[in-house]
């Protein structure tokens, strides 16, 4: 769903296995709704330049091509690790999702340029908290790509993992749902 009306567009990971209605109303199933970080522009994880997102080396993702510059924690959760460089943040959701949002590609060689930390590791964090800004303008200028992976790190905890639809999304809304 995009701003606010239904899609008629597939989620990326829904298979013969599981229909539109058990994403929709998990049948049998807890599901776990994991809001969007930013604004931007929803695609496969796959379309990262980077063998490490690309490749599900870290876990299961999404990407998304940001259109503000700011990260907020897409639900209740505590920050496992804030990278001091400020371009990746770990958190571990309350209901056990552990999530890495790290914003653009090879952004760790900027060292803190272009970033600034709102939140620390061991700190807790309310859905829509703000976590790190960045200026996007900045990062391109210096030559580096901002799409923006979002990994769940512990696939393995979970029975399916679904990904918005390619197209908008605004912070807020939903990005991740995985089944327990």
């Amino acid at each position: 769903m995009l701003d606010g009306k239904p899609s008629n567009e597939v989620y990326f990971g829904l298979s013969e296995k599981n229909t539109w209605n058990d994403v929709m109303f998990g049948f049998g199933k807890k599901r776990i709704v994991i809001a969007s970080p930013m604004d931007g522009i929803v695609m496969p994880v796959s379309k990262v330049n980077d063998a490490v997102f690309s490749e599900d080396v870290l876990g299961r993702g999404v990407a998304i091509k940001p259109e503000s510059g700011r990260v907020i924690a897409p639900c209740k959760a505590t920050v496992i690790q804030m990278f001091e460089t400020g371009h990746a943040v770990s958190l571990r959701t309350d209901s056990g999702v552990e999530l890495l949002i790290h914003v653009g590609i090879d952004t760790v060689k900027l060292k803190d340029r272009h970033y600034s930390i709102c939140k620390n590791s061991g700190e807790s964090a309310n859905a829509g908290d703000v976590l790190m800004e960045f200026d996007a303008a900045g990062i391109i200028a210096e030559g580096f790509d901002t799409i923006t992976p979002i990994v769940v790190c512990n696939p393995d905890d979970f029975s399916d993992i679904f990904f918005a639809p390619e197209g908008r999304i605004r912070e807020g809304e939903s990005l991740i749902t995985v089944m327990k």
